[in-house]
């Protein structure tokens, strides 16, 4: 599995029911699961993004598919980015 970190911001419309704010994670959760992927850890943030996800895909095609599927939902404006641990990168340099 690959490892993503998504960076999450509320739509108008999500911050308009922002008290739905759980349900929403959990549809996003039900999506990830159903294509074959994992929710590990989901926190919220001060600044110009509202929350910070780590997201295990199997490929990037599904991550694509997934994220297709949240923007459909028109509640979060996502950006997301494949990492690695840091040791791996530190492998590539030697």
């Amino acid at each position: 599995m690959l490892t993503y970190i998504g960076l999450i911001k509320l739509t108008p419309e999500g911050r308009e029911h922002l008290a739905e704010a759980p349900k929403y994670l959990e549809k996003i959760k039900k999506i990830i699961e159903e294509e074959g992927g994992a929710l590990e850890d989901v926190y919220a943030m001060m600044g110009p993004w509202d929350f910070f996800a780590v997201v295990k895909y199997p490929d990037n095609e599904t991550a694509f598919r997934v994220l297709a599927k949240i923007g459909m939902l028109e509640i979060v404006k996502t950006e997301t980015f494949p990492a690695e641990k840091v040791e791996v990168f530190f492998k590539t340099l030697v």
